[in-house]
């Protein structure tokens, strides 16, 4: 395994130098077999990555050498807290996830981003607090240090991380152990990878854990909000926007939250529609329109599962879009609106087809290969005559390059899930 440094605290000449680490015996944890035929119905999970925070210097444990494995030299803990990218970790953590049908993804053969992690609904960060390790080399007399035998310990600290809530929604500390009495090839490696393998099956066990991961289990953090039942859209003043492209930009807002931005537009005299990721915690706003003026706005209602919000300003808007609450069909062309990148470019139109009509994380989204980038969240998507027919809400990117695969959610879902008429 890298990262570990062999030293002998003690003369050459003296035999048995390396002190021996106490090795915990841990036994794996019990798993209902009902949880695992549930499994197979599974979230998408990725292993986002193993960080392992030891002292650098740590004694971890000893080297040991001959057919009696006798003491030669201390194993020390090289680097102190460091990132480890080894796809060994990754391997051993799918295995053992997909022996319980489990769904996992991410290619640990990519060179560069992998696209197949979008699929992820669940990432899992593994934090190693504890490792102790004692391996025995039989023919190290003959320099053979690749046949080993030994024993390890290791203490690891999951977190949970939910895309849908943006958060890392769980956090346990699982342990595993793994002792070879016969010789293997392989070195370090294989001896503390069998006792992460452990530890990750003990996550398994965890019954948090399988009610996040499993489809129709606990819903984690979804939260809907409204200031007032019955919150209705009314048109008031406003007039609608009809097929005239030029006239929907001063439909289309820029919406400050927090340090960042994103977008949103007028569905009715004073209200806009946006996504809660844009507006966040936040109860407050400040909207941007076409025009440069700024206005203040009041989160009224919210639905963080579907990520959508409702912002009522303090200003009658002149025009609004009309919402079309059926989906579109395959091949239908829209255009999207909205802030990318930065608010000097809000405002943007850009034009594409409905690429297709998916369902991911348990919700109904329209693909389409309209160009949005980050900051168009929350902008909507239109049809030709001028209706609003989805929210952006994500889009694909690989090496930070947009793919021209983006998602919108739909208007019907977004209204009904937050109540409003």
């Amino acid at each position: 395994m890298k990262n570990l440094l062999i030293s002998c605290v003690a003369t050459a000449a003296l035999a048995g130098c390396g002190t021996s680490a106490v090795i915990k015996e841990v036994k794996d944890k019990p798993v209902q077999e009902l949880d695992l035929k549930a499994s197979s119905n599974s979230k998408p999970i990725q292993l986002s990555k193993v960080v392992v925070k030891l002292k650098r210097g740590e004694h971890i444990g000893a080297l040991q050498g001959g057919l009696l494995c006798v003491p030669q030299a201390d194993l020390q803990w090289k680097g102190g807290r460091l990132n480890i990218d080894s796809d060994e970790f990754t391997e051993a953590f799918k295995e053992e996830l997909e022996k319980y049908s489990f769904k996992t993804v991410g290619d640990g053969n990519a060179l560069f981003e992998d696209p197949s992690s979008w699929k992820s609904e669940i990432l899992v960060a593994g934090l190693v607090k504890d490792l102790k390790s004692n391996v025995c080399f039989p023919l190290a007399g003959f320099g053979n240090f690749s046949s080993s035998k030994g024993e390890a310990f290791i203490k690891v600290e999951w977190q949970i991380y939910s895309k849908l809530d943006r958060s890392v929604v769980h956090t346990v500390t699982t342990e595993g152990a793994f002792k070879s009495t016969e010789t293997q090839e392989g070195g370090i490696d294989p001896i503390v990878l069998n006792a992460f393998a452990q530890s990750a099956r003990n996550l398994l066990a965890d019954e948090k854990f399988r009610s996040i991961v499993v489809r129709g289990g606990e819903t984690v953090k979804q939260t809907t909000f409204k200031t007032v039942d019955g919150i209705v859209i009314t048109p008031g003043k406003s007039k609608a926007f009809d097929a005239r492209t030029e006239d929907w930009i001063d439909g289309v807002v820029t919406v400050f939250a927090g340090r960042g931005h994103g977008s949103g537009f007028a569905i009715g005299e004073n209200l806009l529609l946006t996504n809660h990721h844009v507006v966040g915690d936040s109860n407050k706003v400040v909207v941007k329109m076409g025009s440069g003026f700024e206005v203040k706005g009041e989160v009224i209602a919210h639905n963080s599962g579907l990520d959508v919000a409702v912002v009522r300003l303090d200003a009658s808007l002149p025009k609004h879009f009309r919402l079309q609450r059926s989906l579109p069909a395959v091949g239908t062309d829209v255009y999207a609106l909205g802030s990318p990148v930065s608010d000097q470019l809000r405002a943007s139109l850009t034009r594409g087809v409905v690429s297709g009509i998916r369902n991911e994380v348990g919700k109904t989204l329209i693909q389409s290969d309209v160009n949005v980038l980050k900051g168009s969240s929350g902008g909507p998507l239109l049809n030709k005559d001028g209706e609003a027919i989805g929210i952006t809400v994500s889009g694909l990117m690989v090496n930070g390059a947009a793919q021209g695969i983006n998602f919108f959610i739909p208007i019907k879902d977004a209204l009904d899930s937050m109540g409003v008429k």
